[in-house]
């Protein structure tokens, strides 16, 4: 068919085509054909919708059979000069990494350290195999591939812009087969990341705030860049942000125990005892100064280039009763005025590494994060995949959706925490000041008492029942619903009120709170209806509660507490305040308390002191109303506002001094 043949038949085809339009326009009657057309579309959109998501396919996140990882022993064994290393032990670990399997990153932390001190002695057909896994991993989320591994929590941001700088640096003319980059590229590109990551604890401090877990994780990410890194801003910085994380262990320490409210914490940092030491590394620094075990923190104890102030060391110490106020993280809805609102890379490692995903504030990021990184195949986030419908996107319905269903997962955003820590010698008593009281909670952990370095109780709203198997929340980790906490030094009031009905995608929905008060634990314990009062040592403990409370059945730790709308007060007291432990729970059962569940308002009185907690409201004392948004620091030890110039501790004419913009960090 020949050039004028075409342009007739066309010229033709589109006549008759406009005439039909035209022709449908001329019926009267035509609403019920666009309803037609318009329902064949949606339909036809969403089988093309379903047809392609069901399609994705999904990594594995943990290996199906246990691997032996020894990375961080065959570090030590090295520091240690042990004879005949048996090199094959690191196959476990070089497979891990190399199926990029989730926490892959902790495991390069001594892989890395070894390949700076110890290169010289790996075996050549070991180092290939190092090297075959190192340049063909995945360490960032917007590099090529697919994997289920979390790069997005804070201690795995750092984690992964370590290990890559570090690698880009000691081999930087290596193409790296993953992705294309060279040595060189991929240290520019992790420089960029670990510097944002560094500037966001600097002017805010840190997300996951007071977390006994993942510090440890930020500490042997950024003890490797200390010790190896050769760029002078990246190492210098990093000292500084090392500061400030020893400086939040410092404060909510006592007697080496590290404990306290927190933006994560799991059932051991909740509960406490000998093994809330930070690995290790409160007794190394402060305490009798054993060494801590391998691990990926060991670094530590071999570091040439870090050595933690003294004045951090003399905080640690101090047995004075100190107040200390602290801002830490950011709220949701400040994410736009902080500049930390869009899809762009920093904004994502703020957003995500609050572990913001299905909040109403910013579900559509995230769901466009994961659609153009190819991580509907990551088992952590693959059900996203059912909010991928085109329809959803194109009339921008995210957040409606978000706000109609209110999933339970909205309660794993870790926003700002405003904390209080009360500190004595005997005890510490703390919260997060009215920390988004009734939403959904997640590993948060809002208020407690140490019973000196012994262990700890705290109350909470359990997500499930015992026994069932779910990571977070779960019975004694998180909360169903958070309680509105606030507290002023040795007394801290919570209100609970619970839904009666379950919310859409709720897992359960559990009518009754309950506290851990370890009886077994404690010298002597009284429980009288509705107070639970507890002495170890010279440390003395009441819990106060609206019903009655018992013991669940079989355990000497669990205290039941049934209802809905409830309170908890936890009282602190010691024999220097009370001298006998008989006068503490005479005072405490004659002090005043009203209650009003309609209302949810809570009036205590103690020790002359009046206290008035009105739920999602204010907390008032003596008739005061108490500011519960606080600076950055608020201590004996230093007074420094939010987003800081500069940050001055100071305690027993010791000093530290750290200017992060300027590079300076003088004690």
């Amino acid at each position: 068919m020949g050039g004028e043949h075409l342009k007739t038949f066309f010229n033709q085809g589109r006549r008759n085509f406009m005439g039909k339009i035209k022709s449908f326009f001329k019926i009267k009657n035509r609403w019920p054909y666009l309803l037609l057309g318009l329902l064949i579309f949606v339909i036809g959109t969403v089988i093309i919708d379903l047809i392609r998501i069901s399609e994705y396919k999904l990594y594995p996140k943990k290996p199906s059979e246990k691997i032996n990882l020894q990375q961080d022993q065959i570090y030590y064994d090295l520091i240690h000069e042990v004879d005949d290393l048996d090199w094959s032990r690191l196959d476990g670990t070089l497979k891990y990494i190399t199926k990029e399997y989730d926490c892959s990153d902790f495991r390069l932390v001594n892989l890395v350290r070894i390949l700076y001190d110890f290169e010289s002695q790996i075996p050549e057909e070991t180092l290939s195999e190092i090297h075959n896994t190192i340049f063909g991993f995945r360490y960032w989320w917007d590099y090529p591939g697919e994997n289920s591994m979390c790069y997005w929590s804070e201690n795995h941001q750092i984690l992964f812009a370590s290990a890559e700088y570090l690698i880009g640096q000691r081999y930087p003319d290596t193409v790296f087969q993953s992705d294309g980059h060279t040595g060189r590229e991929h240290m520019a590109l992790a420089k960029k990341r670990a510097l944002d990551w560094l500037e966001m604890r600097w002017k805010y401090g840190f997300t996951e705030f007071f977390s006994g877990v993942y510090y440890k994780e930020d500490i042997g990410a950024m003890i490797n860049l200390i010790d190896y890194a050769e760029d002078e801003e990246l190492v210098k910085k990093t000292r500084i942000i090392m500061d400030l994380l020893f400086y939040d262990v410092a404060t909510q320490n006592v007697n080496t125990m590290f404990v306290s409210t927190s933006g994560r914490a799991y059932t051991g940092n909740r509960k406490g005892g000998s093994e809330a030491t930070l690995g290790g590394l409160t007794n190394y620094y402060w305490g009798d100064g054993k060494e801590i075990n391998p691990g990926m923190m060991y670094g530590m104890i071999v570091t040439e280039k870090y050595s933690l102030p003294p004045v951090l060391i003399d905080i640690a110490k101090d047995t004075n009763s100190v107040v200390v106020k602290q801002s830490s993280g950011l709220d949701l809805s400040e994410l736009k005025t902080e500049g930390y609102y869009g899809e762009d890379n920093k904004s994502m490692m703020m957003q995500l590494g609050m572990e913001a995903f299905t909040n109403p504030e910013i579900i559509r990021n995230t769901i466009s994060f994961i659609r153009s990184h190819n991580m509907f195949s990551n088992e952590f986030i693959s059900d996203f995949k059912f909010m991928d419908f085109s329809l959803i996107k194109w009339l921008r319905l995210e957040s409606l959706i978000a706000r109609i269903i209110n999933p339970q997962t909205n309660g794993v955003a870790i926003q700002k925490g405003n904390t209080y820590t009360y500190k004595t010698k005997e005890y510490s008593l703390y919260s997060a000041q009215k920390y988004h009281p009734g939403t959904y909670g997640d590993q948060q952990h809002v208020a407690g008492m140490n019973i000196k370095n012994y262990f700890s109780i705290f109350h909470t709203h359990p997500a499930l029942e015992e026994g069932i198997p779910h990571s977070s929340p779960n019975y004694w980790v998180g909360y169903g619903y958070l309680p509105h906490v606030a507290q002023d030094r040795n007394v801290s009031l919570a209100i609970y009120d619970i839904p009666n009905k379950k919310g859409l995608m709720e897992m359960d929905l559990l009518d009754y709170t309950h506290a851990y008060f370890p009886a077994m634990e404690f010298d002597s314990v009284i429980l009288k209806r509705n107070y639970a009062m507890g002495k170890k040592g010279t440390t003395y403990s009441a819990l106060i509660s609206y019903n009655p409370l018992q013991y669940k059945e079989n355990t000497s730790d669990n205290l039941i507490q049934k209802g809905k709308q409830t309170f908890w007060i936890i009282e602190a007291g010691s024999q220097s305040d009370d001298q006998t432990f008989s006068a503490f729970c005479e005072r405490i059962l004659n002090n005043k308390i009203e209650f009003d569940p309609e209302i949810l308002e809570l009036t205590y009185e103690s020790q002359d002191r009046k206290y008035n907690l009105n739920f999602g409201g204010d907390f008032l004392l003596d008739n005061e109303k108490m500011n519960m948004e606080y600076i950055r620091y608020n201590s004996p030890y230093s007074q420094t506002a939010v987003k800081p110039d500069s940050i001055r501790i100071e305690y027993n004419d010791k000093y530290l001094f750290l200017d992060f913009y300027n590079l300076t960090r003088d004690f």
